[in-house]
Parts: structure tokens; C-alpha cells; sequence
């Protein structure tokens, strides 16, 4: 007997995929819902995943994953902004924790044999290698959000709504199988922020600290943290010099931001650290990289171990390559691994 557990967040997605998995599986199969309470603010999402679980007629654990989320995620987060990095912490949450310790513990406890989720991600067999795909759902797709999970867990995971064509489509089809009992609000980007801007969340753990503003050598301005700045930004930056200025490097030592013209962004090469192979480099051929969620993915003509980092080189110039991000790398549809951008060159 097939026994499959979904994550279920109380959103739409997830719902109906474990309604999905319950009419596929049943009756030679067992469906278990499971939420995981990554902060307190959750409870009543998590709440409303009971209630849709018993609405489908499907066994429902929640399992409390604060301690490890505060460490592994919203720590990470702080400390990467506080470091002029700009990160992705909806990746790093993947990595370890939505499909890193959950599944490792639910494999465990609950002796299942698969894994699902409602991301909108697909699979598929290449090169002798079972890989993530993107979604045929090209506007809905988050295989970048997955680059840095671990390959030997990818067999195990199913992706009931990975390519359903519109999120307007999964909706009418939950609706239509009553779960329109139910409110469904769409998630944030940063779940934890709940409802907080980005500047508002950082002020209350990171202590503002006033440093220079520099461009073409001359201080023109100040700014009163480097955490509340990313690489590339233009808006909010209030320097009257008269054109569009980029922020084109922040220095986290001497706590200052360097500013220029948006062409200083341009890089060809850039560094990524803790790499991650899906398919093993070997088998790689005509690859891009993606380097931030929804843009284009640009082909690379090299990559190159480099101690600790590797430097990875663009068949053409592009701008924002922005540290802290993830570098997601492609091979077609198929998504190969990935890794964080440590720096440019």
C-alpha cells in the first residue's frame, strides 16, 4: 500500500493537491496531511489545513518546526542583510527546512512513501537522472525556488498541481469540489514579514548606523544602515545629482554604498558558493543560469571550481547579479542544481 504525505500551508495550492492525491491513491492508498508551524503567527493558517484535511476525509499532523525555522531561515536572513547581501530565504527555507528536515522527519515517523507539495514545479528523466523540470505553467514556476535541495530526496517528491495551466484554474477546480467552504489567501514572499515592509522588519532587529554615500570618489550623502539597500537599487536613494544613479557596491567593512551609472552593473563573471549538483557537472551541456526569480536565464560559457567558490562565466553581460541571491542553473526545462552568489568580478 502506497502511503504519500502533502505539506499542506491552508492555501489553495496544497488543498487541492492533497484532494488531488486522495482520489488518485484511495482506496489502495493512504493520504496524511502535514503542516509545520514555523512561527506563531501560523496557527490559524495551520487551522484552516486541519479543517480542509477533514473536509477531504484525510489523516492531518501538525508538527512544530519554530526553533529550527528561527535558526535556519529568519536568523540567516537577518545576519545575510546585515552583511550587505540581499538573500532568498523562501530557497533557503526549501533547502532546509520545507525539503530538508520535514521530509527527512516524516519519512521517519511516519513510514511514508513519497512526498508531495504545491508548488508549482514538474519532473521528469534525464540523462539517466530523475530532475526537477519547470512548470509548464511558465508564469506559476518555481523550480529556482528548489535549486538548493538535496538530489537524493527528488525521487520521493510529487507535484500534483506542477503543471496545471493558471492558479485561476486550480481555484475553479477546488471550488468545484466544494472547497470554496474555505477562505484562501495567497501567501506572501516572505511569510514571516506578516504584513510588515521589509525596512520596518529589519529596524527592529538591526540597529541603524549611519555611514557614506560615495560616488566618483566624493561623499554625497549618507545612508543609516546597509542593510536597508541591495545591489542595483535606484529608487530611495534621495542623492540630486542630477541623472538615475545606481547603487553599484556596498561595502559592509567601511559601511558604505558606491554609487554609479547603471552600465557599472554589468558583470560577465560573478562567484557562487555552496554549489549544488542535481545532475553531476560531467553531464552538463548548453546550461544557463538564472540569477533572480522571474528573469531571463542567460547561458554560460564556463564553470570552474575555484577553492571554495566557483566562478561561473556568461556567455554575455547582464546587471543586478546581486550576492545573496540564488543562481539556479538549467539545461532546457530541466533545473540542475544550484548555489548562492557569493560576489561578482
Amino acid at each position: 500500500m502506497t502511503k504519500i504525505a502533502i505539506a499542506m500551508s491552508g492555501g489553495v495550492d496544497s488543498s487541492y493537491s492533497a484532494l488531488l492525491l486522495r482520489k488518485t491513491y484511495a482506496p489502495k492508498g493512504t493520504i496524511v496531511g502535514v503542516s509545520f508551524l514555523l512561527f506563531e503567527e501560523l496557527r490559524p493558517q495551520l487551522e484552516r489545513a486541519r479543517q480542509i484535511a477533514e473536509h477531504i476525509g484525510i489523516e492531518h499532523h501538525i508538527i512544530d518546526l519554530k526553533e529550527d525555522f528561527q535558526r535556519e531561515v529568519k536568523d540567516y536572513f537577518l545576519r545575510s542583510y546585515a552583511q550587505g547581501l540581499t538573500p532568498n530565504p523562501c530557497a533557503i527555507c526549501n533547502r532546509t527546512i520545507k525539503f530538508g528536515l520535514a521530509p527527512r522527519l516524516i519519512l521517519k515517523t511516519l513510514s511514508v512513501d513519497g512526498y508531495a507539495t504545491g508548488h508549482y514545479v514538474s519532473k521528469g528523466e534525464h540523462k539517466g537522472y530523475t530532475l526537477l523540470k519547470s512548470s509548464s505553467n511558465r508564469a506559476r514556476d518555481q523550480s529556482y525556488f528548489l535549486a538548493l535541495i538535496e538530489r537524493d530526496l527528488i525521487p520521493l517528491l510529487l507535484f500534483p498541481v506542477g503543471n496545471f495551466s493558471s492558479k485561476e484554474e486550480v481555484i475553479k477546480l477546488a471550488k468545484e469540489e466544494g472547497l470554496n467552504i474555505f477562505q484562501f489567501k495567497e501567501s506572501q514572499d516572505v511569510c514571516f514579514l506578516q504584513g510588515k515592509t521589509l525596512r520596518e522588519y529589519l529596524r527592529e532587529y538591526l540597529p541603524e548606523r549611519e555611514g557614506e554615500i560615495i560616488h566618483r570618489g566624493k561623499r554625497v550623502g549618507t545612508h543609516m544602515g546597509i542593510q536597508f539597500y541591495t545591489l542595483g537599487q535606484r529608487k530611495g536613494l534621495r542623492i540630486p545629482l542630477g541623472r538615475p544613479l545606481y547603487i553599484v557596491r556596498i561595502d559592509e567593512r567601511e559601511n558604505k554604498l558606491y554609487l554609479g551609472d547603471e552600465e557599472e552593473l554589468l558583470r560577465e563573471s560573478f562567484y557562487v558558493k555552496d554549489i549544488n549538483f542535481h545532475l553531476p557537472l560531467d553531464r552538463w551541456n548548453r546550461v544557463s543560469a538564472q540569477i533572480r526569480y522571474r528573469t531571463e536565464r542567460i547561458m554560460i560559457s564556463d564553470i570552474v571550481p575555484e577553492g571554495s567558490l566557483w566562478r561561473i562565466k556568461l556567455a554575455k553581460p547582464t546587471k543586478r547579479i546581486t550576492p545573496g541571491q540564488i543562481c539556479a542553473f538549467y539545461e532546457g526545462d530541466y533545473l540542475l542544481g544550484g548555489g548562492i552568489i557569493a560576489k561578482d568580478i
